[in-house]
């Protein structure tokens, strides 16, 4: 009769050892270097890069337009060399203007001598 109750862990070992692997499988297939997660966050890099890419694409867009304007457009290489750099035309004159109101700088009234 002890040949008829053997321990539960002997009988059904098969199975113990296939739903370990089935385990290890499903460990591995979420969270192994090509599991569910880090396919997600491939995905979530690749739209990252795709935006990025876009951005650039747009902004590289914009410069060959702009080396187009300076190599044909003499007013735009103008404009730019007085916003840019500063500088003005032969015939122009620059009258500098301060604006700030320094009180210490400008003459007291009547005459700048004080009477008691």
């Amino acid at each position: 009769m002890d040949h008829e109750r053997k321990p539960w862990l002997k009988k059904r070992w098969p199975i113990v050892v296939i739903g370990g692997m089935a385990l290890l499988a499903f460990l591995y297939s979420v969270f192994g270097e090509v599991g569910v997660i880090s396919t997600l966050n491939l995905q979530a890099k690749e739209k990252q890069l795709i935006a990025e890419n876009a951005n650039l694409r747009e902004e590289n867009a914009k410069l060959r337009q702009e080396v187009e304007q300076l190599r044909s457009n003499p007013s735009y290489i103008e404009e730019i060399a007085r916003r840019e750099l500063g500088l003005m035309g032969k015939k122009e004159i620059v009258i500098p203007l301060d604006r700030k109101k320094d009180e210490g700088s400008h003459p007291p009234p009547g005459g700048g001598a004080s009477r008691p």
